[in-house]
């Protein structure tokens, strides 16, 4: 009797995973929405790092000359010009509702290295007393002594506010700050230095003194003032008819301004701590920090080794 035939087992069937299916979907919306990302900003006229610019082209762009100088801790800054477009397609951070750009000069005449943050620093008031920080910078963090060289800032500006109307504001919110009417024509003098020479004379230590020049300036070499305060250097020629070196010692240790109610210590000063025997001629500065309201003040010596005390006076208009 042979044995029944067998009949082969047919391999299972392998079911497809519905997981799969999900993420393949998923994977078909996320191609889906880039390409509908990037012909987007194309349409908007923005440039997507990685892909052809396509047919972006830049909108027009309206130039105002503005040549503006101020002093901001010691260097020389200049609003070269302003430029309002509704977007600049160069810069990574535009809107497309409006942009200013500033390109602006900075010129360092002192004898330090100067640094700062535009980030920091820099803010546009609009015509409704709003103020905006820059969205995107192009500048050196620091400048070296004697260079000149140029930065870029960029603000989002809603289109339709002129640059006429528009003021740039430079200084930290807890330093002294100047504002520049983006006009083309501000009067910026209320900034400049001002200075008196009182030719006061007195004697210390045996010494005769004279109070040569006064200054009163918003920022010193790689500082600005402080918010609400200004900076007063004085200026002082010493001459030494004793038949001895005199010794003063620093300034930090017996010179005060006072001012008001404020009595101030020097913040810097590159006086001699010494004068020889017959030196004539000899002349340094104090600098002091006060209150920017003062206009009258009272340079003070303090009494020291058997020496009085000495004082005297001058004023801002």
């Amino acid at each position: 009797m042979q044995p029944a035939p067998i009949t082969p087992s047919r391999p299972p069937r392998k079911k497809t995973s519905g997981r799969t299916i999900l993420v393949l979907i998923l994977v078909l919306l996320l191609v889906l929405l880039g390409i509908g990302s990037y012909l987007g900003s194309l349409a908007l006229g923005f440039h997507l790092p990685g892909f052809p610019g396509g047919t972006a082209t830049q909108p027009s762009v309206t130039t105002s000359q503005i040549n503006a100088t101020v002093t901001y801790a010691g260097v020389d800054l200049t609003v070269l010009t302003a430029q309002q477009s509704q977007s600049f397609i160069n810069d990574p951070n535009t809107t497309s509702t409006g942009m200013v750009r500033l390109n602006i000069q900075e010129q360092n005449k002192t004898t330090v290295k100067v640094s700062w943050l535009y980030t920091n620093i820099a803010r546009l008031l609009l015509p409704e007393k709003t103020l905006v920080g820059p969205v995107y910078v192009q500048a050196h963090v620091g400048i070296a002594p004697g260079a000149t060289q140029k930065s870029v800032l960029d603000f989002a500006v809603p289109v339709n506010d002129k640059i006429s109307q528009l003021t740039l504001r430079l200084g930290a919110a807890n330093e002294a700050q100047v504002d520049i009417p983006l006009n083309g024509h501000a009067n910026l003098g209320k900034y400049n230095p001002q200075s008196v020479q009182p030719n006061g004379q007195f004697l210390y230590l045996g010494l005769n003194w004279t109070l040569v020049k006064a200054t009163s300036q918003l920022s010193i070499a790689g500082q600005q003032a402080s918010k609400g305060t200004t900076y007063i250097i004085v200026t002082l020629r010493v001459d030494n008819t004793l038949s001895q070196t005199a010794i003063t010692g620093s300034p930090f240790d017996y010179a005060r301004l006072k001012a008001g109610n404020t009595t101030a210590s020097p913040k810097f000063t590159d006086l001699p701590v010494s004068f020889d025997t017959g030196e004539t001629g000899q002349t340094g500065t104090i600098t002091f920090l006060v209150p920017q309201s003062s206009k009258a003040f009272t340079l003070i010596f303090l009494p020291q080794g058997g020496a009085n005390q000495a004082t005297t006076d001058f004023q801002f208009a």
